[in-house]
């Protein structure tokens, strides 16, 4: 039987005989199974066609944390972590459009090609249950020979409290105290001016510098409790037609709106649903910001709100297409478009806090001639109590 068309790597699987025999011949080997629990990181045996052939306790362990079968073997490794784009692909893991812009996928198809050593990262976005999680993984990619079949040995190192420690050091911290400086300096000159005219223009700055700081660490507090699922919100009914005209004044006086059009298409008398304003205020921003930058000057960035049945519906939509690439990591954790300035948090914070507090979906569409809109959707609850 041909085996489907994909949109990456190959299709096909060996048989559950053909499985059992390659794990027979590993196990036959004394020391090989040892070894393999010996390693304290994450590892896997693949097979010829990307599948598990045998995984050891740090392996087991972790696709069982992230919601994977009792057994992984015959599984490919994005189905044992379970990636969210396995079941994009004709054939699971390693077959999507997707696929290509994941590092390990790439490592496996060039080993496929020619057998040796890889290494590199890759980012996971999983849901299980419901719950999103997402990994930033360092893999090592290297052949192991036994009794005269060439496996894949497939180790893993978590690295996402160390990409999100070095994210801290290189822009967050930066960002703040850049926004510190700017309070600093300002109170420094409002110590020596008489000039009444110049006083009000400097305490203005200082309550705007100061605000931007304060929201600027409520964001990042906000976004470490909603990845331990220790976020709290409080739910009160939120005028959005209002609440998106008021975002928009704010980022049409930003450096971000500067030179750009910003569009509301929103009836602010609508009937308010029940959702935490700040988070929502927050999310809606994070993609107007990201619709402004990907935006050249004169270019108009629209953000519009409607009623669907049981659910409003909130579009913030700009000219731009984007690659295809980025289309495949926009929700990944510490994914950016800006290499030196990005932190990749928003539109990842965005469905974290939407999907995962307010009860709400994130989506986008990105077309030539359509542009870029991101959308969320979210539950109208009319009655809902106040309440995390």
């Amino acid at each position: 039987m041909a085996s489907p068309p994909t949109f990456f790597d190959t299709a096909g699987r060996a048989s559950s005989s053909e499985l059992q025999k390659q794990a027979e011949s590993v196990r036959s080997h004394t020391c090989a199974m040892p070894l393999l629990d010996g390693l304290p990181e994450p590892a896997f045996l693949l097979n010829a066609q990307r599948q598990i052939v045998l995984a050891n306790r740090a392996g087991a362990a972790l696709a069982a944390k992230l919601g994977a079968p009792t057994s992984v073997e015959g599984l490919r490794l994005g189905e044992a972590l379970e990636c969210v784009n396995v079941a994009a692909g004709p054939d699971g893991c390693g077959t999507s459009a997707r696929c290509q812009h994941c590092g390990a996928g790439r490592a496996n198809k060039a080993f496929s090609d020619s057998a040796g050593e890889y290494q590199g990262e890759f980012r996971l976005r999983s849901v299980h249950h419901g719950e999103e999680s997402a990994h930033t993984f360092q893999f090592h990619l290297a052949p192991v020979v036994l009794a005269g079949s060439t496996l894949r040995l497939c180790s893993l190192s978590d690295i996402t409290a160390e990409k999100g420690r070095e994210v801290n050091d290189r822009i967050f911290f930066h960002d703040v105290l850049n926004t510190a400086q700017a309070v600093h300096g300002a109170a420094d000159l409002i110590t020596g001016e008489d000039d009444p005219g110049t006083l009000e223009e400097l305490a203005r700055v200082v309550a705007r510098s100061s605000a931007a700081l304060v929201a600027e660490i409520e964001a990042q507090r906000d976004l470490m409790l909603a990845e331990e699922g220790r976020l709290e919100v409080r739910r009160e009914p939120v005028a959005v037609g209002a609440l998106v005209n008021d975002i928009a004044a704010l980022y049409r006086q930003s450096r971000f709106g500067a030179g750009r059009h910003i569009e509301v298409l929103a009836d602010p008398s609508a009937d308010p649903v029940m959702t935490s304003q700040v988070h929502l205020s927050r999310s809606i921003g994070n993609l107007l910001k990201n619709a402004l930058e990907a935006s050249g000057r004169g270019e108009r960035v629209t953000i519009a709100v409607s009623d669907e049945d049981a659910h409003l519906r909130i579009d913030v939509r700009n000219p731009a297409v984007m690659p295809e690439a980025v289309q495949a990591q926009v929700f990944q954790r510490f994914f950016s478009t800006k290499a030196s300035t990005g932190r990749g948090l928003g539109t990842y914070s965005v469905r974290l806090l939407v999907t995962g507090f307010l009860g709400g979906t994130v989506g986008f569409t990105s077309t030539p001639g359509e542009g870029t809109t991101f959308t969320i959707r979210l539950p109208k609850w009319a009655g809902m109590n106040e309440g995390g």
